[in-house]
């Protein structure tokens, strides 16, 4: 039992250490904050001609954040889009700049800095052909203004986009698209088309389409014929929108719902430990270490008082014979309880004199190990606890329903996550939050698998006949303590119930003999409290 319990944790752990690990991934934009460098700021001017070919000119200011010295610019069109021309430049006494590579689809290019250098300007301007998509009912400028950069986390990116007359005079802002549209806000201002975003993950890019009607297009030399229409932009924009609603929707219900299934599950399942009515029946005969675990700790949980509470009625019965300082064993092991046998090899843990008796050692003594006591004890209480838990004082649906819905919880997250890592554009469309995200997932991971193994006892609640027991001893237990004098009995009830000290300190009430017995009692609960974990 020990090493499976040890076993079961150990799984736990494992697996919350590699949702770590998922967690690392997905913060990956907030890391590239100590990349070798960030662009601090990028200020993008761009105008279409008459011809649909696009001039752009960009500003960005890079800030290196620790002894580097490279940093990198690159363009990677998509279709139709063709590079014309670019050029890169940086000051001179900056350092200088190499190029890698490039082609009709865009370029890669080196910056190589000075040794002093810790921010620079960069000056990239490029001409674009093939922007313009003309389709079956409508024209489109579509235009990545940001590309992904391996390196660092850009903010603060600008975009000015000057569009002729005879578009902009039919522009309205349910003609432009953004993507990622919740960082990016746009305007119409004159003959510009103005865009602000925040902050871009080094994952992500910007992108801008701009719709108008297909007869202006026509007149552009550069445009490109493709399928593009205006039901395949709605629908483009419709499955973007549904897909962040639905990543924020299901990051949501990762956030609020647990708390409510736990507060609503232990509310109509919880537990009861208070019962308020007077119906009840008569049950003495019941073992001390039961009256423990149901009544004093309504988890059902056995304390040091539930064994007192045994060896008192095994010294009541005669199996064993308690005197001062010593217990002696007055009958085999053949015929006794489960329980009652582990008790006695509990007591066997102990001293033992050359007579077969076990001396109580003092609980200060540092010349005894109390390890092997403490070992049996834990054996002593399981194969309590198993006949405890046999009876039906407690109903466990509420327990069922967090264990459901602890499993269902982890299915969501791995949905969740897949969601995430399949559509990676939709999650970075929330850049600056991203390390939240991840520390929401990540905490959820762990939680989901916490809920698994919350203790059953949380979300119990009384059964009928458990309701009875509880209410029929909390009624007797207030009789016996009313009481002028007790059996023997009547003491092992009232130490299972935790009054071991209070009947210790009322001496009037017991007979010199009880007094001797719970004095070894009170020698046994020091041991106890020394061993306790």
């Amino acid at each position: 039992m020990k090493r499976k319990f040890e076993r079961k944790y150990f799984f736990i752990i494992f697996m919350m250490v590699s949702g770590f690990f998922i967690f690392i991934a997905l913060g990956n934009g907030f890391w590239r904050e100590s990349a070798p460098y960030k662009i601090d700021s990028v200020e993008i001017n761009a105008k279409l001609d008459e011809q649909g070919d696009l001039h752009v000119e960009e500003l960005s200011v890079y800030i290196l954040s620790r002894n580097n010295r490279t940093a990198s610019k690159k363009l990677h069109l998509s279709y139709p889009s063709v590079l014309k021309s670019y050029s890169v430049e940086i000051p001179n006494d900056a350092g200088f700049v190499k190029e890698i590579s490039s082609s009709p689809g865009g370029f890669d290019a080196r910056i190589f800095l000075e040794q002093e250098v810790s921010e620079f300007v960069m000056n990239t301007e490029y001409v674009i052909s093939g922007v313009v998509e003309v389709g079956s009912d409508i024209a489109v400028l579509s235009y990545r203004f940001w590309e992904p950069n391996s390196d660092a986390m850009t903010r603060d990116i600008s975009l000015a986009m000057e569009l002729p007359e005879t578009i902009i005079s039919r522009l309205t802002e349910d003609d432009i698209s953004v993507r990622p549209f919740k960082e990016a806000s746009f305007e119409i201002e004159g003959n510009l088309v103005k865009l602000q975003m925040k902050s871009v993950l080094s994952n992500a890019s910007g992108e801008i389409k701009i719709s108008f009607p297909k007869s202006i297009a026509n007149t552009m030399p550069n445009a490109v014929n493709t399928t593009i229409s205006k039901s395949a932009l709605r629908k483009e924009h419709e499955s973007a929108m549904f897909q962040q609603a639905f990543l924020s929707g299901l990051i949501g219900f990762q956030i609020a719902v647990p708390f409510f299934v736990i507060f609503f599950t232990f509310i109509l399942f919880g537990i009861e430990p208070q019962v308020k009515s007077e119906i009840g029946y008569r049950l003495y005969d019941v073992p001390g270490y039961l009256l423990n675990a149901v009544i004093k700790n309504p988890f059902q949980e056995i304390d040091h008082n539930g064994f007192l509470s045994t060896i008192m009625e095994m010294h009541n019965s005669g199996e064993i014979q308690i005197g001062e300082n010593t217990i002696s064993f007055e009958t085999s092991e053949k015929g006794i309880p489960t329980q009652q046998k582990w008790a006695l090899q509990t007591l066997k843990s102990l001293r033992r004199n050359e007579d077969g008796s076990i001396e109580i050692p003092d609980a200060e003594s540092d010349a005894f190990s109390f390890d092997e006591f403490k070992e049996q004890y834990g054996f002593w209480r399981k194969h309590a606890m198993r006949v405890v838990k046999s009876g039906r004082f407690y109903e466990y649906l509420g327990s069922t329903v967090m264990s459901v819905f602890s499993i269902l919880y982890l299915i969501i997250w791995s949905l969740i996550l897949k969601f995430v890592f399949g559509n990676w554009q939709v999650y970075l469309s929330f850049p600056d939050e991203s390390l939240a995200i991840s520390i929401v997932l990540y905490a959820d991971w762990c939680l989901g698998w916490l809920l698994l193994v919350l203790p059953k006892n949380i979300f119990a609640r009384w059964t009928p006949s458990g309701r009875l027991f509880y209410m029929e001893w909390k009624k007797t237990e207030k009789e016996l303590l009313s009481k002028q004098s007790w059996t023997n009995d009547d003491i092992a009830k009232l130490v299972a119930l935790g009054h071991l000290q209070d009947i210790i300190s009322n001496r009037k009430r017991v007979s010199d003999q009880q007094l001797t017995l719970l004095r070894q009692l009170q020698r046994l609960e020091m041991i106890f409290n020394k061993v306790r974990p």
